[in-house]
């Protein structure tokens, strides 16, 4: 499973001529030009519950519209259609009516269409993928504005300097005085330790994560409570923490996923007071498998952070 890859849906930003299906059956009560973010809801490979990013920039003129969407984390959702998550849609063609507070968006690729319905209730508008089994749904927020810079304060000019009376003819130049010796350069900080300079131990064990997750389960806390302490135990220790990945999934999204592993273990650490200057990470993804049987007890052996200690 590597790459949390993005799926980025591009328009083309036109301003007439859009094409659609069908006209509003009202006049738009509602504009939806702006940034927008919130999150997509749907189902990841074997089934599994995903929820990840959204982000949108959109422009409306009168009923109709055009904008650019980002749903991240597609590459995984199975739920998402075909069309859209395996193609990319890189480039494709948007376009959206408004009607009321309702607002119909599709986004064309190769002649096959995604449909989005969606509500507008203030700054919030949700919706669902059209015809999506299992469904997909979108929630999304707009934005604020960004506060406008605060105009320049007129200041006074600086008065002129005075003038410097002339030395007598007789005055003689100062002697040039020799500049002071420039300070020492401040030491240089010490190279951090390379990943072959660190080594398993027994006192810091590794912690294992469900299926296309990144989050830490209550037996896992215990080890993790327990490395910590160990840790705030033994301050010359620095920490290395390696993300692996079962062999499901890109080679993309199985590196993403592994660092996203090992960031939770390390954000995990920090929280117990263990130094954050003391931790690395590093991500493996799917390449250093410890059991290589197409089982499923096989693959939970391999979805782990492994902890690997270096003296400072």
């Amino acid at each position: 499973m590597r790459g949390l890859g993005s799926l980025l849906i591009a328009v083309v930003l036109v301003t007439t001529g859009c094409a659609a299906a069908t006209k509003p059956v009202s006049p738009p009560s509602v504009d939806i030009s702006g940034k927008w973010r919130g999150t997509w809801s749907g189902y990841g490979i074997m089934g599994g519950p995903r929820k990840d990013q959204v982000t949108a920039e959109l422009l409306q003129q009168g009923s109709r519209g055009t904008g650019r969407i980002v749903m991240h984390g597609t590459l995984a959702a199975e739920s998402v259609p075909e069309a859209v998550r395996v193609a990319g849609a890189i480039g494709s063609r948007v376009e959206f009516e408004v009607s009321g507070n309702e607002v119909v968006m599709r986004e064309e690729l190769d002649g096959r269409l995604l449909t989005l319905d969606l509500r507008v209730e203030g700054d919030h508008m949700v919706g669902s993928v059209r015809d999506a089994e299992p469904a997909v749904t979108v929630d999304l927020w707009r934005a604020p504005a960004p506060a406008p810079a605060p105009p320049p304060t007129a200041s006074a000019p600086p008065p002129a300097p005075a003038p410097a009376p002339a030395a007598p003819e007789s005055a003689k130049a100062p002697a040039p005085v020799a500049p002071p010796p420039a300070p020492p350069a401040p030491p240089a900080a010490p190279a951090r330790p390379a990943p072959r300079d660190f080594a398993e131990i027994p006192e810091v064990k590794p912690i294992y994560f469900d299926f296309d997750k990144y989050d830490i389960r209550a037996a896992d806390a215990e080890v993790l409570t327990a490395n910590a302490e160990w840790l705030k135990a033994h301050p010359e220790a620095l920490v290395l923490i390696q993300g692996h990945c079962d062999e499901r999934g890109t080679d993309e999204y199985n590196l993403a996923l592994g660092e996203r592993r090992a960031r939770s273990a390390r954000n995990f650490l920090i929280s117990y007071g263990v130094a954050a200057d003391r931790i690395t990470i590093l991500s493996f993804g799917e390449e250093r498998p410890v059991c290589t049987e197409k089982t499923e007890a096989c693959w939970a052996k391999n979805r782990r952070d492994v902890f690997l200690i270096k003296p400072r």
